[in-house]
């Protein structure tokens, strides 16, 4: 990522993020500043979660502002949520959360992102009722396999897949938890052939497999890193700041 010697206040980068990813209105745990430290902005760590191993490797690369997809909410982190928090108010670092904004934003969005990685190119954004539009569908050449391979070596991981049918090439994106049969059904609604998510359970998998639509499975973590890099890439080029991607050692779930 792009390295440079602006300095920016802290407000100047809150008001910037904010703007882009349009957070008003959203849960202000997951999606803002949620930890205020040093005034000033020189250096940015970006990673997919607020965990210990990024905020100590944050801390180690003398971040000034943290910015991760995943918060460390109460309700998931429990009691490591504060202690987590406490971490970075004790070195200073100001943190920001992009969840629900980043899955939802165009372009610098996780769902654009993986797309882009994967050579889909996107024709729509979907969601099921209720839901936010976190999702893209579009279209890939290629066959099936090799959309596996491709999957495999953008992401470097080993993508599990059920090909439920012959026809290939229309294909929904939803990184993360995306393979839920309420986005299932809504993207075979869409005419989409195959559904490329990072994480599913036994009744997406039997859910696919009964309507016939192929899927594939690259991991939770995985298919979110090209959304937190893209936001850091916008973030280099138009504030001119220093730009490090903190990667994580991950354990997938494999439900």
């Amino acid at each position: 990522m792009a390295q440079a010697e602006t300095t920016r206040s802290l407000v100047e980068v809150r008001d910037y993020l904010d703007h882009l990813l349009q957070v008003a209105g959203l849960e202000e745990e997951g999606n803002g500043l949620v930890v205020g430290g040093r005034p000033m902005v020189a250096k940015i760590g970006l990673a997919v979660n607020c965990s210990f191993q990024a905020i100590d490797e944050a801390i180690r690369r003398n971040c000034d502002l943290l910015i991760t997809h995943h918060a460390a909410w109460s309700r998931i982190d429990q009691h490591l949520s504060e202690q987590k928090y406490g971490r970075l108010r004790q070195a200073g670092i100001n943190y920001y959360a992009a969840h629900e904004c980043l899955d939802q934003a165009a372009e610098v969005g996780t769902a654009d992102a993986l797309a882009r990685a994967v050579r889909v190119a996107v024709q729509g954004r979907f969601h099921p009722e209720g839901e936010g539009e976190y999702g893209v569908h579009g279209l890939t050449p290629g066959h099936f396999l090799e959309f596996i391979t491709r999957v495999g070596q953008q992401l470097g991981t080993d993508p599990r897949r059920w090909k439920n049918q012959e026809s290939f090439g229309h294909i929904a994106v939803v990184p993360g938890w995306g393979g839920r049969t309420d986005w299932l059904a809504q993207a075979q609604a869409l005419g989409c052939d195959t559904f490329l998510t990072g994480e599913t359970n036994m009744f997406g998998m039997l859910f696919a497999r009964e309507i016939g639509l192929n899927l594939v499975v690259a991991g939770h973590y995985a298919t979110e890193v090209p959304g937190v890099m893209a936001l850091g890439a916008r973030i280099a080029r138009d504030l001119g700041l220093e730009v490090t991607f903190i990667a994580e050692e991950m354990i997938e779930a494999q439900g």
